[in-house]
């Protein structure tokens, strides 16, 4: 009997593999492959986790400013840490929400020692998107993220301006802001790093 059902499974599997089907014309337009891309790395949410555990360290932190060659640095509330880098956490990166605009590159980067996991625009963005891309760095041995790397486009005026964000896990964030001139090329404004772990 089961060598009976076996025969009948190949000889299934034999006639519908060597079934003659039209040929497409070659003026077919041919569909997009369906994306499968299902969730990204939640950067939002991990950002507010990162924000609780400062909030909850018994350090004061440090807040480095440079403009041009010059740097200053003075101790600031965490409150006031906080409000520096709330504006990263808009748009919310989720798991799902802006998988119709960016797509999600991984690469085991050897020079960092990190996988990374990049997000790229697929297409034009809408103009209301000050988000541009984002990169999310993982420790191979681990799994924990050691990092992010985020670029947001802003107005400020009549002004282009060009924020740059690297969160280093657990220790401190540095924001770089950069005029858009007119000719593509950019000016640095400034530099603000903060530190919440030492």
């Amino acid at each position: 009997m089961i060598k009976q059902f076996l025969f009948a499974a190949f000889l299934l599997c034999f006639f519908s593999c060597h079934t003659h089907t039209d040929a497409v014309p070659s003026e077919a337009p041919v569909a997009a492959p369906a994306r499968t891309d299902t969730s990204f790395f939640p950067v939002t949410a991990y950002i507010k986790g990162q924000m609780l555990q400062f909030d909850s360290m018994p350090v004061t932190p440090l807040h480095i400013i440079t403009i041009r060659d010059k740097s200053d640095s003075q101790w600031i509330k965490r409150e006031q840490l906080r409000s520096f880098l709330t504006t990263f956490l808009e748009p919310e990166i989720t798991e799902t929400n802006l998988i119709k605009y960016f797509t999600e590159t991984k690469f085991n980067d050897q020079t960092v020692n990190a996988i990374t996991l990049s997000y790229d625009p697929i297409g034009t963005l809408p103009d209301s998107m000050t988000l541009k891309s984002w990169t999310v760095y993982i420790d191979p041995k681990t799994g924990n993220v050691t990092g992010i790397y985020m670029i947001k486009r802003t107005k400020a005026g009549n002004q282009s301006i060009t924020q740059q964000l690297t969160w280093e896990n657990n220790t401190s964030a540095q924001i770089v802001n950069i005029l858009n001139k007119p000719d593509g090329s950019g000016e640095v404004l400034n530099q603000e790093k903060f530190l919440w772990n030492f």
